[in-house]
């Protein structure tokens, strides 16, 4: 058993995540901010906590112990990235946390891990500080001084039932409607990550004791034709979709060029990777049926 504390655990994979460490028996002590109940009732301790403000009280509360593991899943600039290591410099030998397939940019046949590396990152003061950014920054901050063990997972977008950003759900409910849906290049390729599959891959690594980069994702990419092939046959409708190079439309899954994971190396150490399809199509089906019942 495992003393492990969350910071951002407490809606889709952060929850699904500190489930499945309770679960297989660890202690879990959940930090958040306190606007609102948590979902755990009694089967966790809770430390009512600003993580991004490094004077707030509830830190003497996480001081108050050490933990075999912290996993922050709301992390995302450097100065959150300092303030862990401020505050966990003592506590703690192994740091966990929500990194972003945005670290990576412009177009390649896949992005490997290799392809941004923080420990060489020269962070630049002067230019705006965008979600991917912000992602990079804070690898580079941990990743060159930070005292304790850190692992950073590597994501793309992650998509589930209960997805509160509804990505996904935004393309079947405009299909259901009989709505345009805009794109630059369908035959760009993607891949995606499923919630309870991002979870699992966070319990594997602190239960593993693994200190490294991943890239979590599918085992493959598709283009985007194809993901709206598999909506089409999934709602049995056609939809009317619309390739053009400018679009004020909303797209979530919209890019220019191909925009994927490649995550053998994760897969290689052990941890089981599903194809897009074999997760994507119930989900399609079963957000289907959801909208069909509402």
């Amino acid at each position: 058993m495992k003393n492990i504390l969350v910071l951002g655990g407490t809606r889709f994979f952060g929850m699904k995540a500190v489930e499945l460490l309770l679960d297989s028996g660890h202690r879990v002590t959940i930090a958040t901010r306190g606007n609102s109940p948590h979902p755990f009732g009694d089967s966790v301790d809770h430390i009512i906590l600003d993580a991004s403000d490094g004077t707030h009280p509830g830190w003497a509360e996480v001081a108050d112990q050490k933990w075999d593991a912290v996993f922050n899943n709301v992390l995302y600039t450097k100065e959150d990235a300092q303030l862990m290591i401020d505050k966990f410099e003592s506590l703690t030998d192994q740091f966990y946390f929500t990194s972003s397939m945005a670290v990576y940019s412009g177009d390649k046949d896949g992005y490997q891990e290799t392809d941004f590396n923080p420990t060489t990152y020269d962070i630049d003061e002067t230019i705006e500080v965008t979600y991917g950014e912000g992602k990079r920054q804070a690898e580079a901050i941990l990743y060159t001084k930070a005292p304790f063990n850190v692992t950073a997972f590597r994501f793309p977008i992650v998509l589930d039932i209960d997805d509160y950003t509804e990505r996904l759900h935004f393309y079947v409910e405009k299909a259901l409607n009989n709505e345009k849906i805009y794109f630059n290049n369908l035959n760009s390729k993607v891949n995606y990550v499923k919630g309870t599959t991002a979870a699992e891959s966070i319990v594997w690594a602190i239960e593993k004791n693994k200190s490294d980069i991943y890239n979590i994702s599918s085992s493959d990419a598709v283009t985007l034709g194809t993901l709206m092939d598999w909506i089409s046959e999934g709602l049995n409708k056609p939809l009317d979709l619309v390739e053009m190079e400018h679009f004020e439309e909303s797209s979530p899954f919209n890019t220019p060029h191909d925009q994927y994971l490649i995550s053998e190396k994760i897969h290689l150490e052990g941890f089981e990777l599903k194809t897009l399809g074999e997760w994507m199509k119930p989900l399609i089906v079963a957000l289907k049926e959801q909208f069909e019942e509402e």
